[in-house]
């Protein structure tokens, strides 16, 4: 019987479908992830093709990701978005499968991603039978509860080397995700007929859909007057990370802070430099929407959220520049860098109206156009997330 929304958000048996990763795939996997305050939570894992002829597509996701998950919080329910990825390829190629695990990172996400490049491949079956079990069992999805929906994506232009015995046939692991509560969608790059016969039996098994899209994944990147500014305040909101943390850390709390600060400082920095200006507005939009846009060591985002009291912390977490300070002064300089990310926040929204009313009318002039993996991947989260 195929499983309903209502049935896959409120769903209360669970299967740990973590229980079979490995070591520190497993680690990962289980991190420990903020109270949502009972609001409905959304992953998704991209099992996709990464051999050469995928090139067109794997850009494609790097222009639109963002801003299929700002898709999905700017609506009513304003899910938590988690997201895991599954690169694949074949034997005798760099590799057979890559895995990033489900996380609320999203920015590690658009970092893994960003690594991606088409190559390899060869002969046209690829080995979308191990591609398929990884992002069934080895992606980390959280036990199936009342708040979690849970949707995979394979995505592809070439059908299963069904001589591989290495792993179960697809239609096994599809099976085994729909009773773990996961639907299985299905995305054809192309219009080859036997990749098209193997993606809809998928599809049908996994209670999901299947989509043709253009070989090079139909992606229409509207560049638009507001993107660098966008981009600007984007990496502006990313300069006001504030790490904190760290006791117990080997080296001492300050090196643990340090490290995070200069990770963050790298994220931005990587992202400036080499994510399309288009994807970094809508990665600001994001930072400005999301109540998780940074981890759990961002202390303003702590605050915010009421994980930590400012009233609570301890000397040793804090770091050097709040150290000095007395209680009151500390928790004045608190509150002010948290209005200092409010406004530019405010900043980022007040952009992101003009610009999207931008795009609405640059795409009525285009037309429907042909299509593509943003639509695609829209149009399923809308169906079955219950996010309308």
């Amino acid at each position: 019987m195929k499983l309903t929304t209502c049935t896959l958000i409120t769903a209360a048996a669970a299967l740990l479908a973590a229980s079979t990763l490995r070591g520190a795939e497993r680690r990962q996997a289980q991190q420990i992830r903020p109270d949502t305050g009972g609001k409905p939570e959304l992953e998704m894992v991209f099992v996709v093709d990464t051999t050469g002829s995928m090139s067109g597509l794997i850009d494609g996701a790097k222009q639109k990701i963002w801003s299929i998950v700002n898709g999905v919080m700017k609506a009513p329910s304003h899910p938590k978005v988690r997201i895991g990825l599954v690169a694949y390829r074949d034997h005798g190629d760099a590799y057979v499968t890559k895995v990033l695990p489900i996380t609320d990172d999203l920015d590690k996400v658009y970092t893994t991603l960003m690594e991606y490049h088409a190559d390899g491949g060869g002969d046209t079956p690829e080995d979308v039978r191990q591609a398929l079990s990884d992002g069934v069992h080895r992606s980390g999805w959280s036990p199936r509860g009342a708040h979690v929906a849970q949707i995979l994506f394979l995505v592809g232009d070439a059908p299963p080397h069904d001589d591989y015995k290495n792993e179960p046939d697809t239609l096994t692991s599809t099976a085994e995700a729909v009773k773990s509560g996961i639907i299985v969608n299905t995305i054809e790059c192309g219009g080859a007929e036997d990749t098209r016969q193997s993606w809809q039996a998928i599809a049908r098994r996994g209670e999901g859909q299947f989509f043709q899209i253009a070989q090079d994944g139909g992606v229409q990147a509207i560049s638009t007057p507001y993107d660098a500014e966008l981009s600007r305040l984007g990496a502006k909101i990313g300069g006001t990370y504030l790490a904190y943390g760290g006791r117990g850390f080997g080296g001492g709390g300050g090196a643990f802070r340090a490290g995070k600060a200069a990770a963050q400082a790298g994220i931005e920095s990587r992202i400036a430099a080499a994510a399309p200006v288009p994807a970094q507005a809508d990665r600001a939009v994001n930072k400005a929407i999301n109540s998780y846009a940074y981890d759990e060591s961002d202390l303003l985002q702590s605050v915010e959220n009421g994980v930590v009291k400012v009233d609570n912390l301890k000397n040793a977490d804090l770091p050097d520049a709040l150290k000095k300070l007395s209680p009151e002064a500390r928790k004045n300089e608190i509150e002010k860098r948290i209005a200092e990310r409010k406004s530019i926040r405010s900043e980022i929204l007040a952009l992101s109206k003009k610009r999207d009313a931008y795009i609405a009318a640059a795409r009525r002039k285009q037309g429907s156009g042909k299509s593509a993996f943003d639509t695609a991947v829209s149009h399923a989260i809308r169906s079955e997330s219950g996010s309308r």
